[in-house]
């Protein structure tokens, strides 16, 4: 990825909207949105300005595309493969897999980190935002509610157990390195067993001991 991002161009370059996209979320990630001009994006994406104002109209509604974006790769990856698994237990176990590996995702780990900066939008375009964020937790809350249901839990609430899933998943592009010593898999296995044995209780532990002896 690092290779692509310091290609340059002679011109206005060829590449895709959503490839610029992709740049300007790494460089707003690397320096700061407020940092960050939009002379430093198009010299990342081996743009001229003047080229770079061809797919975008201002800074902050380069901000606000990014961060749609960001959603559309959540929609895309995460939302419709769940949509066709039944048993709601697998589908929040999926979910949590397929999240962290969105936010892990080397080339989307500096999009879903900005989701945070809405704050700086404007009125309309942060209201935009914010309305698809609360779809996805209520998806999340959803098949919390769903999984304990089945389970028979009567003291979580689902909503504050979505909102606590995912500060735990997208906080961890703060910390993960792709170099690091903890694989995408191994955090996968661990933050399932930690969210689901918290929300299950016994429940949990007396299902993974028969998983065991099957």
């Amino acid at each position: 990825m690092g290779e692509k991002r310091q290609k340059r161009s002679s011109g206005n370059g060829d590449f895709t909207r959503n490839r610029v996209f992709e740049i300007a979320a790494e460089v707003f990630h690397r320096k700061g949105y407020d940092n960050t001009s939009m002379s430093d994006v198009a010299s990342a994406a081996g743009l001229t300005k003047a080229g770079l104002y061809h797919h975008i109209s201002s800074k902050e509604s380069l901000l606000y595309t990014v961060l749609d974006y960001g959603l559309d790769l959540t929609e895309a990856y995460v939302i419709k493969p769940l949509e066709d698994i039944s048993d709601p237990l697998d589908r929040l176990k999926t979910m949590i897999d397929l999240h962290l590996r969105l936010v892990l995702e080397e080339r989307n780990l500096e999009v879903t980190g900005l989701l945070h900066e809405c704050k700086t939008l404007s009125g309309s375009d942060r209201s935009r935002i914010n309305r698809r964020k609360k779809e996805y937790i209520r998806m999340a809350a959803s098949i919390i509610g769903e999984v304990t249901k089945k389970y028979n839990v009567k003291d979580v609430n689902p909503k504050l157990a979505a909102y606590a899933l995912l500060g735990m998943l997208n906080w961890t592009y703060q910390w993960y390195k792709v170099s690091g010593s903890n694989t995408r898999e191994e955090i996968v296995r661990t933050f399932q067993r930690i969210f689901l044995q918290g929300i299950l209780g016994n429940a949990w532990i007396d299902r993974q001991a028969k998983v065991a002896t099957h």
